[in-house]
């Protein structure tokens, strides 16, 4: 079966997102993550012209320069400060991860053929099957990566999840709720890497199962 553009687009978004599965190198998932949100912000923007939703051209602008660039490029310079490369004692093997992550793809386009409006719109059906893949790729990458830096990506993956699924099941939040959520995640996330910074201060590492210590 041929896809379209917009379907193929749609689908990179998930396979960019499912090669973070493959590696615990932290720079190469923070890379693959800029390219799958980018191609998510793409495919933002063709839903704007597809449905000639003006305001998503705004919001696929914002999405890109927050979460595409803001905040790889935030976290690459904690992972510097911290000096950390690889995400190591990964609870499960990057191998099993990435074939678990090919698997509930596939569970994915599964329960996205169940959704209302699957059988009226193919888009709709690939679109839905890549978010709920974000969804399960984020959550993964949360529970057997024990890095909290990984983790963080992790939670980003799925927040993308949430909003790809929003974008392609519905006909979108009000813009201002949009942008409100963008700029609630880049806190988080420079939060969370200010807090990654302290924590590898005072503890000499950020292994997230090594924290039950306390230390004066």
């Amino acid at each position: 079966m041929e896809l379209s553009p917009f379907q193929l687009l749609e689908v990179m978004v998930a396979v960019a997102a499912l090669l973070m599965l493959g590696t615990t190198n932290v720079r190469t998932n923070l890379t693959m993550f800029a390219a799958h949100t980018t191609f998510l912000a793409i495919t933002a923007a063709a839903v704007g012209h597809i449905r000639h939703e003006h305001t998503l051209y705004a919001i696929a602008i914002m999405f890109f320069l927050i979460k595409a660039v803001g905040a790889p490029y935030f976290l690459r310079l904690i992972m510097k400060t911290i000096e950390v490369k690889l995400d190591i004692g990964a609870y499960i093997p990057t191998p099993i991860a990435l074939h678990t992550g090919i698997i509930l793809m596939g569970v994915s386009y599964l329960l996205a053929r169940e959704l209302p409006g699957a059988y009226v719109s193919a888009d709709a059906t690939y679109g839905a099957a890549a978010s709920l893949s974000l969804i399960f790729v984020g959550v993964l990458m949360m529970v057997t990566r024990r890095l909290a830096l990984s983790q963080i990506v992790g939670f980003l993956v799925l927040e993308n999840g949430i909003f790809m699924f929003t974008l392609v099941k519905t006909h979108g939040m009000p813009m201002a709720v949009e942008m409100g959520i963008l700029l609630d995640v880049l806190v988080v996330v420079m939060i969370a890497g200010l807090l990654l910074f302290r924590i590898k201060k005072s503890f000499e590492h950020i292994d997230v199962t090594k924290l039950t210590e306390l230390r004066d």
